[in-house]
């Protein structure tokens, strides 16, 4: 069995594995956590929010900087994050933040940055 790693680091880690993660339970995996409650209840002890939320945030800001950077295609994107294609990318996008990302990068930085306040504030805080 291999050791689990410190949850201090968890951010770290999924930020490094995003293309392998996208459930809670995948992350937990990575950790070495062979329970993915487990896991949750330490992140939450430890970070005080859920993990869900924390991998749904690193996701989005992560698939933003590369839709304007636009070095990739959306399905590139996409597949790079763990989401099967470009029309999956579409509907995550669109749910969680309300644009497409077509629509995100043509965003002006001022409404950019007006659209990711909305995401949670957490990670700047505590990360």
């Amino acid at each position: 069995m291999r050791g689990t790693v410190e949850i201090d680091q968890s951010v770290t880690v999924l930020r490094a594995n995003l293309s392998k993660t996208a459930r809670v339970s995948e992350w937990a995996d990575l950790m070495g956590y062979k329970c993915p409650k487990r896991f949750a209840r330490m992140f939450l002890r430890h970070f005080e929010t859920r993990p869900q939320k924390i991998l749904e945030s690193v996701r989005i800001k992560s698939i933003t900087n590369q839709l304007r950077d636009g070095k990739w295609s959306n399905f590139e994107i996409a597949r790079a994050h763990g989401i099967a294609d470009e029309i999956a990318l579409n509907k995550f996008v669109n749910y969680h933040l309300g644009f497409s990302p077509t629509a995100l990068k043509r965003l002006r930085e001022v409404e950019l940055e007006e659209v990711m306040q909305g995401m949670e504030t957490w990670e700047r805080n505590r990360v």
